[in-house]
């Protein structure tokens, strides 16, 4: 059974709203109940342990909350122990099981798509194994952060600042005069991050800035989603396109996890021991690198970019 959400995008949905009156206090605080309450909702589902969509559900609702404490920053005070590094933990102890979802899934296309010999079946057994056992570790570990204290409190502090919240005289803007300065800066960042400049896949330390680019392009998706109903078909459309780069650096990401899973399990000549192994997943590297490549390109260009910075100057 999947989730009980009311999410348009990502399973969140989106209210329709007055652009034009509405104060960045008020959105902000709409916002936030928004979040907290779609990372409530999924709690029971994701101490079940029967479908990964509550844990990807829950794990969406605090990096869209993490994106709208941190854009509304300037107008909003909120309680000492809900900031990002406490919201941040919260997400990584929930990441660790979805990674090993994630990699499962992988192993199980492989699996359907590969034509495995005898060796090859012996390296999936050990494979198994060892992401049965990390599984079961990291399902401990879920079930404790959710039970914990710590975590209680975030969500009481939370509930609290709700019912009662505290707003800095930033605030009162129309929602519609702050919209530039808030996104602006965002985009500044990513458009100077140096990731866009890798062009090869060969060199680690390189692949490393593409990695953090691709959070670079998801904190701005997530705020683009959040502010997407002030804005056009133009600006829905950029959405789309940051969505499609988070996606393919995401594939990305999950190769570089599912390899250092790989050393970890059969040591660092795991290729040797199954070359169809490697071979599969040199071919769905080189296919998403591929990918990459295509999406980055305009953004290397000055017009694509005065398109961007334009895009945010003008909502509805």
């Amino acid at each position: 059974m999947k989730p009980q959400t009311n999410l348009a995008i990502s399973g969140i949905s989106q209210r329709p709203v007055e652009t034009s009156s509405q104060s960045v206090g008020d959105y902000a605080h709409q916002a936030i109940k928004q979040y907290v309450n779609h990372i409530c909702q999924q709690e029971k589902g994701v101490l079940a342990h029967r479908d990964p969509e509550f844990l990807h559900q829950m794990r969406i609702g605090l990096r869209r909350l993490r994106t709208v404490c941190a854009a509304f920053d300037f107008a909003i005070a909120l309680p000492k122990n809900v900031n990002d590094r406490a919201l941040k933990r919260v997400g990584k102890i929930l990441g660790t099981s979805r990674d090993l979802d994630v990699l499962q899934i992988w192993l199980q296309t492989y699996v359907s798509q590969a034509n495995l010999n005898k060796g090859d079946k012996k390296v999936l057994r050990i494979l198994n194994s060892k992401l049965k056992k990390q599984r079961q570790q990291a399902i401990g570990q879920t079930d404790k952060l959710l039970h914990s204290k710590t975590y209680k409190r975030l969500l009481k502090s939370l509930g609290q600042w709700l019912k009662h919240p505290k707003y800095k005289s930033s605030s009162r803007l129309p929602m519609a005069v702050a919209l530039p300065d808030i996104q602006l800066p965002l985009i500044s960042h990513l458009l100077l991050h140096p990731g866009w400049l890798v062009s090869n896949d060969t060199d680690t330390q390189k692949l490393e800035q593409v990695h953090a680019l691709r959070k670079q392009i998801k904190g701005v998706h997530y705020q683009m989603t959040i502010f997407r109903e002030f804005y056009g078909e133009q600006y829905r459309t950029q959405i789309h396109v940051f969505k499609q780069m988070q996606d393919i650096l995401g594939e990305l990401q999950d190769k570089a996890v599912l390899q250092a899973f790989l050393v970890t399990a059969l040591g660092p000549q795991w290729a040797k021991k199954s070359p169809t192994l490697n071979q599969y997943f040199r071919q769905q590297h080189q296919q998403s690198w591929q990918q990459w490549l295509t999406l980055r390109q305009p953004y290397l260009a000055l017009e694509q970019r005065d398109v961007l910075y334009r895009l945010f100057l003008v909502p509805l």
